[in-house]
This record gives C-alpha cells, sequence and structure tokens, in this order.
C-alpha cells in the first residue's frame, strides 16, 4: 500500500563567483609580560603581540612593528624615562622611543657581553636610564652608553638585580653576595648581615626608595626561597619577617616599589601589600579577584592608581577598589572551552573558558573585546558555557553555580543556583519554545553531590530540580538539552542514556527499553526536519518520533564510531565532530548525500592534544562551524562558502516543492528557468543517495520528482546547476519530511 507523505521545504538559494573551503584558527593571545608606567601612559609588553598602552581611564591602544617604528613585537622589560621616553628591550636589543622614532643598541654597543643576563631596567632621576644585568651596570646618559662592573669601579661584584635612587644622590645597588652596594661618587659602601644585624641580607634582590626618604630591601637565599625584609631609616637598620608584616608564614617576598605619595607596594606570589603611614594593608586574591603575580613589580600611575599582573591578566587598585582589566589583544581566552562559543543576537561570537579568566568577544568588524565576569559581581572568572537566546540574551554559565545574563549592555548576576547546587558548575544552558531558561548544574569530580537542573521561567521564577525530584544520579553530568517544538525536554547524561522531561512527568531512554545504542550520550541536537540525533561512543543515533536508528562506520560512511558533537548548518548540511588520537579532533560533514572528513587547520607546533575531544560545537547565522580541542587553546572556524563581492553571473535560482502534503510525485518549481544542465540528487536522513538524475536545460522552470518508490522517511532533495565561465555554482537545497500515516 502506499504510504502518504508529507513534504516540508525549506529553499535556500546561492549565487556564488567564487567557492572555497577556509579554516582559520584563532589562538589565545600572548599573556602580558612586563609593564612600566607614568603620568598617563601605562605600558604593558607582550610576547609577539607589541606594547598595549593604558591610559589612566583604563582606555587602550595597541602599537606594534604595524602601525608604529618600535623594532619588534616581543617585549621582555619596559621603563619610561622622566622625559617621557619609552625604553624597551626586545628581540633585536634596547631601544628608545619618543613616540615617532626608534632608536636601537646592541649588547655589544652597550658595553655588555654578549651572554648577559639582564635582569631589569630602572629610569633615574635625571632621565638616565639604568640596565640591571649579571654583568654589571649599563648607563644610558647624555647619548652615550656606560659600564659600571669590578674592573672599573668599587662595584663589589656584577651580579646585580636591582637599584634605587637615593633623595641625596646615592644610588643603592642590590646584589649577591654584597648585600646592598652604595655608591657616593667614588665612594662605595656594602650593607650585609655582618654590618647590619639583619639575617639574608647578603643576597638583595628588590630595592626601592620612598618620597619620605626610608631604604626597603628584600633579601634572602634566593630569589624564591625563605626572604627577610630591610628597612634603613635615619641610619638604622630593621629587618622584618613575613609574618611580623601579617603575611602568611613560608610566602615568599617578590618585589618593592615606591608610590608617589609615601607608599611602599610589596608583592608575594599570594599577596599585594601597601605600607603607608606606619600601617600596612594586605590585599590577597579574594579582594583582588585575581591571585596576584609576585614576580612582576607593581607600576603607579600619573593618577596614584597601582597596577599589577595577576592570573586574570591585570589588575588596577585606585586606593579603595581593584578593578581588572584585560590587554585586549585578539584571539579567544585560553583554557578549556565546554560549551563555550555561542553567537549573539548581532552576529558577534562569545567565547569564555573556564580558566580563562575573561569573556571574549569577536565583534562584526573583526575586532576583539574583553569582559570580565568579577567585574560585573561573579565570585570569579570561570566560564563553563555560554548561550545566546532567542531573545537575543546571552546567558553565561560560571563556577559555583553563578550565572551571567547579558542584555543591551547590562550584565546581571544570578546566583540562587548556588544555594541549591553547592560544588556545582553551570555547564550549558537552553531556551525553551515558551521562552523558560534552563540550565544544567554539573557536580565537580569527586563530589557527593547529584547534577541538577535550574528553570528560569518567564515570570522571573526558579525551580529546581535534584536527585530528590528527578532522574539525576550522582557524578552525573548533563552534557546538552534540547527542545521539541512541542516543549518537550531533552538532556543528555553520562552514563544513563537521555533523559526526557514533558508535562511534569520524566522518562529515561536507556538501551534497556529504547533503540539508543548506548547510554553514554555525549551530546544532543534538533534537525531541521525535527528528529533527535545523539552522539554516543558507538555511532550517530537518531528518533524520528517513534523508532531510533544508528548511524556508524559499518552501515555508512560515518568515519569514526566515536562521535561526540553534531550539529546542522542552513544549507542542509550536518556536521559532527569525534577525536583523533594525538591530533587535532576532526569534522565530518553530511551533505549531498555522502560524508566528507574535513582536516582542521594544524594550529602552531607544540599544541598538546592528548584528549582531543571537540568542544563548543556551533554553527553561526553565516554556516561557520566553530569549535574547540578540548585541551587545546584555540579555537577553530571552518567557513565553507566564501561569497566573493562581485555581481553573480546569472540570477540565483529559488525552488518550491508541491503538492504539500504529497502522495509521492512532488513538482519542483523554479524562480528562473535552469541556464544549463543540472543535476538533482534525493537522499535520505541516513546520508544514503537513494535518486540521482540528470535534468536537462529544456526542463524549463518545472522538474518532477516521483518519491512513491521510496520509503517515509527524512529525504533531502539538492539542484545543482553549473553557471558561468568562473565556475559559479548555484545551490539549491530542499527538506522532504515524510512521516508515516496508517493506512
Amino acid at each position: 500500500m502506499k504510504h502518504y507523505s508529507t513534504l516540508f521545504i525549506l529553499c535556500l538559494s546561492l549565487a556564488l563567483n567564487a567557492q572555497n573551503d577556509t579554516w582559520t584558527y584563532f589562538a589565545p593571545p600572548p599573556d602580558p609580560y612586563c609593564q612600566a608606567a607614568r603620568g598617563n601612559n601605562i605600558l604593558i609588553g607582550t610576547i609577539g603581540a607589541g606594547i598595549v598602552r593604558f591610559d589612566t581611564l583604563g582606555n587602550r591602544t595597541l602599537l606594534n612593528t604595524d602601525n608604529s617604528t618600535i623594532p619588534s613585537d616581543t617585549v621582555t622589560y619596559l621603563a619610561i624615562d622622566a622625559e617621557e621616553n619609552w625604553w624597551m628591550i626586545q628581540a633585536n636589543g634596547f631601544s628608545r622611543f619618543d613616540g615617532i622614532n626608534t632608536q636601537t643598541w646592541t649588547l655589544a654597543q652597550m658595553g655588555f657581553p654578549v651572554n648577559t643576563f639582564v635582569r631589569e631596567m630602572r629610569a633615574a632621576p635625571d632621565s638616565s636610564m639604568y640596565v640591571i644585568s649579571d654583568n654589571g651596570v649599563a648607563i644610558f646618559k647624555n647619548d652615550t652608553w656606560s659600564v659600571l662592573n669590578t674592573s672599573n669601579s668599587g662595584l663589589p661584584t656584577n651580579n646585580v638585580w636591582d637599584v634605587a635612587f637615593g633623595p641625596d644622590g646615592k644610588r643603592y645597588f642590590a646584589t649577591t653576595g654584597s648585600g646592598i652596594v652604595v655608591q657616593d661618587d667614588a665612594t662605595w659602601t656594602s650593607y650585609t648581615s655582618a654590618n647590619t644585624g639583619i639575617s639574608m641580607l647578603n643576597n638583595v634582590f628588590s630595592v626601592a626608595f620612598t618620597t619620605e626618604g626610608v631604604l626597603w630591601a628584600i633579601g634572602g637565599v634566593n630569589p624564591v626561597s625563605a626572604i627577610r625584609l630591610a628597612k634603613f631609616e635615619a641610619g638604622i637598620w630593621t629587618g622584618f619577617t613575613a609574618v611580623s608584616i601579617g603575611i602568611t608564614p613560608g610566602v615568599p617576598l617578590r618585589k618593592l616599589t615606591a608610590g608617589s605619595a609615601g607608599q611602599l607596594y610589596l608583592t608575594t606570589s599570594s599577596t599585594v601589600s601597601i605600607f603607608q603611614q606606619s600601617n600596612w594593608a594586605h590585599y590577597k586574591s579574594q579582594e583582588i579577584g585575581c591571585t596576584p603575580d609576585g614576580t612582576i613589580a607593581p607600576v603607579e600611575d600619573g593618577a596614584a592608581n597601582i597596577w599589577i599582573f595577576t592570573s586574570c591578566q591585570l589588575a588596577r587598585f585606585d586606593g579603595q577598589t581593584w578593578q581588572l582589566f584585560s590587554a585586549g589583544l585578539p584571539g579567544p581566552p585560553p583554557g578549556i572551552l565546554y560549551d563555550g562559543i555561542a553567537e549573539g543576537a548581532d552576529g558577534s561570537i562569545w567565547i569564555g573558558t573556564y580558566g580563562g579568566a575573561y569573556i571574549a568577544r569577536l565583534k562584526n568588524d573583526d575586532t576583539w573585546e574583553q569582559c570580565q565576569p568579577l567585574n560585573y559581581g561573579a565570585a570569579q572568572n570561570n566560564v563553563y558555557s555560554i548561550q545566546g537566546a532567542p531573545d537575543g540574551q546571552m546567558w553565561f554559565g560560571l563556577k559555583n553555580s553563578e550565572i551571567l545574563r547579558y542584555a543591551d549592555g547590562n550584565w546581571t548576576l544570578f546566583d540562587t543556583c548556588a544555594v541549591h547546587f553547592p560544588g556545582h558548575f553551570v555547564l550549558t544552558a537552553a531556551t525553551a519554545p515558551n521562552g523558560d531558561q534552563w540550565f544544567s548544574l554539573s557536580p565537580y569530580p569527586s563530589s557527593p553531590f547529584a547534577a541538577g537542573l535550574a528553570r528560569y521561567t518567564v515570570g522571573g521564577l526558579w525551580e529546581f530540580f535534584s536527585d530528590a525530584n528527578a532522574p539525576l544520579a550522582l557524578n552525573q553530568y548533563i552534557r546538552k538539552i534540547i527542545f521539541e517544538a512541542n516543549g518537550t525536554a531533552w538532556f543528555a547524561t553520562t552514563y544513563d542514556g537521555i533523559l526526557r522531561y514533558s508535562g511534569g512527568v520524566w522518562e529515561t531512554l536507556n538501551m534497556s527499553n529504547s533503540g539508543l545504542p548506548s547510554n553514554r550520550v555525549f551530546y544532543l541536537a534538533l534537525a531541521p526536519d525535527g528528529a533527535i540525533w545523539a552522539c554516543t561512543e558507538v555511532g550517530l543515533a537518531r528518533f524520528d518520533g517513534q523508532n531510533w536508528t544508528t548511524l556508524n562506520s559499518s552501515n555508512s560512511g560515518l568515519p569514526s564510531d566515536v562521535n561526540t558533537r553534531v550539529a546542522f548548518d542552513n544549507a542542509g548540511g550536518m556536521y559532527v565532530g569525534y577525536p583523533r588520537p594525538g591530533m587535532v579532533p576532526s569534522v565530518a560533514v553530511l551533505r549531498g548525500g555522502s560524508w566528507t572528513e574535513l582536516m582542521p587547520l594544524m594550529p602552531l607546533a607544540g599544541q598538546n592534544f592528548s584528549y582531543n575531544e571537540p568542544d563548543a560545537f556551533i554553527v553561526d547565522s553565516q554556516n561557520r562551524l566553530w569549535f574547540s580541542e578540548f585541551y587545546n587553546a584555540g579555537v577553530f572556524n571552518y567557513n565553507p562558502m566564501l561569497v566573493s563581492t562581485g555581481e553573480p553571473d546569472t540570477a540565483p535560482t529559488h525552488i518550491l516543492a508541491t503538492p504539500n502534503p504529497t502522495a509521492g510525485l512532488t513538482t519542483l518549481h523554479l524562480e528562473t528557468p535552469l541556464a544549463s544542465e543540472a543535476s538533482l540528487n534525493v537522499w535520505n536522513s541516513l546520508g544514503q543517495s537513494v535518486y540521482t538524475t540528470i535534468v536537462p536545460q529544456t526542463a524549463g522552470t518545472t522538474i518532477s520528482v516521483d518519491l512513491g518508490n521510496l520509503p517515509a522517511g527524512v529525504y533531502w532533495l539538492r539542484l545543482l546547476q553549473k553557471g558561468g565561465a568562473a565556475g559559479a555554482a548555484r545551490v539549491v537545497e530542499a527538506v522532504a519530511t515524510l512521516p508515516k500515516i496508517p493506512s
């Protein structure tokens, strides 16, 4: 008996002058490496990206070899002298930049041996520049370089770490082996443990003079072990331990910087301490927002703001409040992306990572901006998921069950879930057809808690599901949430198959009660025809509303049985992501009835692909595929169609199929006659080609297709017409939904 069928057509017409398959790899930007500040200039040096300049208001600009005369994009040390010249140590030597021109010297031209290890640069009050090294001190003054070392001065050692300039005109050098060495014109004096009475002052690694004329120094066995703080005031030496100034025992003191109003700034591996008016104030990561990097000395700008390096790149303290900044360099944040890529309503791409310390946004003009969740009230910056809702709002799932919402330029923090699901993170999110927002709350590894779900209704109410009122298990991860058009929710679980929720009733689908081929479900996707697709470790499973069908490497052209991601584009293609041991994760696309394996562009050498499951798998509104490798820093972008800006050779062809529904025979109506011979391809939802024919140009504007001999199911129709000497193509893709109707 013939099955009656419903034919639903999705039409897409593309007129192309040129067509390429293109991979782009977006690498994370380099971390800040060094800094300097004076007045309205706060400079951040990077490895490979040039210099980022902030002003005292936090506005930033980028200087590199493309837009300035700085000689290298790799900058390892920075200083600003009293005349506002920028000094840098870069890949080609030492340079001075006056805002327009750059002058560069090699080590030899400065008077240093070629194997010299430079440790610091300091600008003296008279605008001379001191370069501190293990081969003495090079000084630039009156356009001439000279060197202080043991062979030409009273400097008792060439192993110098720092220098401070006293209000009396003396220079105080921090050295190893000779403590603090003071130069007073031709007179040299050393202060060590022997003549100060302070232990661990034979090796000194950082010195600073406050505006009150007090010398401070950090001494110790070596730069990373137990260290003693020393003060020299009015001819008297005083020693301090970390405990005596209120810092946790055993924390090495790192760097000293003097402020403009009597302050002393001291960094450790976990704190920033400020000494002012005889009192210490200590700021830990909880107050700063991120863990400070004590190895880079703080700098103070002209507005008396203090700038430090942290695990979140940069932090600024105005005396009352800490604020986080990113360097603003192009690229996604480093770290694990999980479900951390989504498209905004304006077409921008949002990227957030666990461990990446900020959210990156790639805007339509190809510029990048960064957002710090900590600046919007979150407890930390770790992003596990990003979702763009149909109403244009962006939802960010964070650590500790926190949720951020971005809408019309405004950020809102929701911490309600943290009360109900402590020790969880927000792994994925989805919007129901009625506008309710759903979130998956997953426990941390070895957590005693079960997975959770939260629903935030359009009315602003929260509802929570746990193992007490839903079939949610211990240490379970819900990797994906999707909704059917009727509101039925589907949840992919780590080991328990699929959960389905409809009308207040929960149902578990697994190997024992359905055709699901595995209880380990990595991902779910809703196809344009309404079918549910599930990624499993034994193939792709499709549910048409009644039956399950499995695609694997044995019964189809699917390259891998282990499939972890699936997504559909707007041109009838289906992308599947899967791991390749020791390599970049791969992607296969089902298009035109055939599977094609797409090999991503290899990123820079040295990336780690030990665990290479693709993550954060989306297709945007421009038909571009975005994803990341699980542990690899960076994002892959595949653009299957690059349309030129020239005029098309001929007008695009649109297609319409009638009747709908159909008993099998349907007619394709073309908006314009065929300009040349065309091919018609029909394939089913399993990726199997079931019908191919050549359509002559004389067919005009109608083409008859008989589907009556085919089983009821899902069919894809593609009309490919050659046109134009440049190899232009017109592609019309139609989706036919053929559910079985009882006779």
